[in-house]
């Protein structure tokens, strides 16, 4: 073919170019005339098949790849909160029923466990609480009577009393009652009073001087025998739980478990606690899984520390440092850095 022929052909080709089209001018469908109840639009993205997207060499290979129409329908169930994630291990936070992993949250305020001995010397030889309203765990009741108690530096006039009568007399403050009346009560779990704080308790009959008493309540969640059985957890379990919203979730690890026939399914915090993370009576928590320590027992295994993670160790007055026990991701470091509770070698 010789330089002519091939001028020859290239006009020819420029021509064909020009007068047809290559590719198919892009379609839109007209909008019905009026939505269908219970059907999405066909133009709308949500619409449209998966098969659009991504479609698959061979749809009778469903052996080896789930089938993109039931693919279609389990992400826009998981999308509109109606049915679990299609990825692996994925699942649903409805509201609690069943199965559900969300607890309801319970404010504690401060209150006391007394002795029928303690409550007869501060109200009157065979006097006994007397029950104003029952509160949510089984058995138990706020008293009418109120104790008030006194530090070395403040008191507290409005002591609630918890009946029925106890084998120990325990006052549960928070942090911040501990500083009026200058205290340093220890974080224990229910009913671990020794060596805790001294206080005096006084009543309209006579007072009595506590040695030890005063603790803060550690976080903890009860959880009746059917929730304890579908949750997989026992009593003496810790687990990781997700509270709060916006800027004031937070995740919170090693929080107790308590369980049994005795125990109505809720999260306790104290009114400190509820306060840092933005929640009240009746807010939902989400349990996340079991926390490195089980019973008690320290896993060998190194706690990752995500910046989540910071807002709740702040809150809690603690530091971060380098020589701690656990994994802190760069970003919580950063941020652990900005609320000033970084610390480069441990104390």
């Amino acid at each position: 073919m010789n330089s002519e022929e091939l001028q020859q052909l290239a006009e020819r080709i420029a021509r064909v170019i020009q007068e047809r089209a290559w590719l198919p001018p892009p379609v839109r469908p007209d909008p019905p005339q009026g939505p269908t109840p219970g059907q999405l639009p066909a133009w709308a993205a949500s619409a449209q098949s998966l098969y659009d997207v991504a479609p698959g060499k061979n749809r009778a290979l469903s052996g080896r790849r789930p089938a993109y129409d039931a693919l279609t329908a389990a992400a826009r169930g998981a999308a509109a909160g109606r049915a679990p994630s299609p990825l692996p291990g994925g699942s649903a936070q409805s509201p609690r029923s069943g199965s559900s992993r969300t607890v309801p949250i319970a404010v504690s305020n401060r209150h006391m466990h007394i002795t029928q001995a303690h409550f007869e010397t501060l109200f009157g030889a065979g006097k006994r609480p007397t029950p104003d309203r029952p509160i949510s765990q089984p058995g138990q009741f706020a008293a009418v009577e109120r104790v008030r108690v006194v530090g070395p530096k403040g008191d507290i006039d409005t002591i609630r009393v918890v009946g029925p009568s106890r084998a120990a007399t325990q006052v549960e403050l928070s942090q911040t009652d501990c500083r009026k009346l200058g205290i340093h009560a220890p974080i224990r779990s229910s009913g671990s009073v020794q060596g805790s704080s001294a206080l005096r308790l006084e009543g309209p009959a006579g007072s009595v001087e506590l040695s030890e008493g005063a603790i803060v309540a550690a976080r903890h969640m009860h959880l009746s025998p059917a929730d304890a059985q579908s949750l997989g957890l026992a009593g003496g379990d810790r687990v990781t739980i997700a509270l709060g919203v916006g800027d004031r979730s937070a995740t919170l690890q090693d929080v107790l478990v308590r369980a049994g026939e005795a125990h109505a399914t809720e999260i306790h915090l104290d009114t400190d606690e509820a306060s840092a993370f933005g929640v009240s009576d009746g807010d939902k928590a989400t349990i996340l899984g079991k926390s490195g320590r089980t019973a008690g027992r320290a896993t060998t295994g190194r706690r990752l520390v995500t910046e989540r993670d910071v807002a709740a160790i702040a809150a809690r007055g603690e530091t971060l440092s380098r020589g701690e026990k656990c994994v802190v991701t760069p970003a919580a470091r950063d941020r652990a850095k900005a609320l000033g509770i970084w610390r480069e070698t441990s104390e």
